[in-house]
């Protein structure tokens, strides 16, 4: 038949021979996320194309053992920016320091794409940035770093600062 499972598809799902198919979706789900474009767990260990290559892996041990095609994945896409820059001045830096960001990079006709490939930090996390949703961020001291990037990027004056702000604001949020 050539599309049995295999020992090696069951590691690749990292389950036991015999798990029940709602294991092996389960599974399946959860390594197709840890090594989805977006995933911080794998961000700076893998190359692209190691990322994609295991990929494989997983979609084939998935179609092996249930004899189907994986489940659709959901896609973790960033959301595409508006056509027209924003109109008005920037939301305060202490209020809304990701909206701030974004007005700003909006303002200059900057995608979240470019500011990505220019200071090596996924769109979709930029977009997390954006949108200050603190609970899919790293730790504090990437956020920093990252914050500190993105404002260079800008030519904000004083990138510290910002990221003073929006690291205040983080910290906030956790204490609610």
């Amino acid at each position: 038949m050539g599309r049995e499972p295999r020992r090696i598809d069951w590691q690749a799902l990292g389950l036991e021979p015999g798990a029940s198919p709602g294991q092996v979706r389960r599974a399946y789900l959860e390594r197709r996320s840890l090594y989805a474009p977006d995933s911080l767990a794998t961000y700076s260990l893998l190359e692209e194309r190691e990322r994609e290559a295991v990929l494989a892996r997983i979609e084939d041990a998935y179609q092996r053992i249930t004899g189907s095609a994986p489940p659709p994945a959901v896609a973790a896409g960033t959301p595409e920016d508006p056509a027209e820059p924003p109109s008005g001045p920037p939301p305060a830096l202490e209020d809304a320091p990701g909206a701030h960001l974004r007005h700003l990079r909006l303002g200059r006709s900057i995608s979240l794409h470019r500011v990505a490939d220019e200071i090596k930090v996924r769109a979709s996390v930029l977009a997390k940035l954006e949108e200050e949703d603190f609970q899919h961020l790293p730790a504090a001291v990437y956020v920093r770093g990252f914050v500190v990037q993105y404002a260079k990027l800008l030519g904000i004056p004083e990138p510290d600062a910002v990221a003073t702000a929006y690291l205040s604001r983080m910290e906030a949020a956790k204490d609610r």
